[in-house]
C-alpha cells in the first residue's frame, strides 16, 4: 500500500494544491483549498488488490469555479491512470457514481468528492 500512497502524492502535487492522505493535519491552520484523499477498503485478491480511493477537495471560494477546476483536474489523473514500476502495476477507473457535491451551506465551505477504483498488481 505503501507504493500507492506514494504515487497518490505524487499525482496530486502536480495540481498545486496541497494534498493530505487520510485527515487534514490537526496542528496546522486550515488554508483552502486543499485536497484530502484515503482509502475505503482494501481488497487482496490472490494476485491484487482492489482499493476505493475517496478524494475529497475543499474551497471556501464564493465561487463554483475554484472547486470544479480543482475536481476536473484530478478527473483527468485518475480517470484512467497506468502506471508501471518494477514492484506494482496499478490501473485506476472511475468509481461510479464518481463524483459527489457535498457542500456545506452552513460554513460556505465547497466540496467535491471524487471516486477512483485503484487495482494494483503487485510483481
Amino acid at each position: 500500500m505503501l507504493n500507492i500512497y506514494k504515487l497518490i502524492t505524487t499525482q496530486l502535487k502536480t495540481i498545486n494544491i496541497p494534498a493530505y492522505a487520510d485527515l487534514f493535519p490537526l496542528n496546522e491552520t486550515k488554508i483552502y483549498p486543499y485536497i484530502v484523499y484515503n482509502f475505503q477498503n482494501t481488497n487482496t485478491v490472490n494476485f491484487a488488490d482492489l482499493n476505493l480511493m475517496e478524494i475529497d477537495v475543499w474551497s471556501k471560494s464564493t465561487s463554483m469555479v475554484e472547486v470544479e477546476t480543482i475536481a476536473e483536474s484530478i478527473d483527468e489523473i485518475f480517470k484512467s491512470l497506468l502506471y508501471n514500476d518494477v514492484n506494482i502495476f496499478v490501473k485506476t477507473y472511475r468509481n461510479k457514481p464518481y463524483r459527489l457535491k457535498l457542500d456545506e451551506e452552513e460554513n460556505g465551505i465547497k466540496r467535491r468528492q471524487l471516486r477512483y477504483v485503484v487495482k494494483a498488481y503487485k510483481k
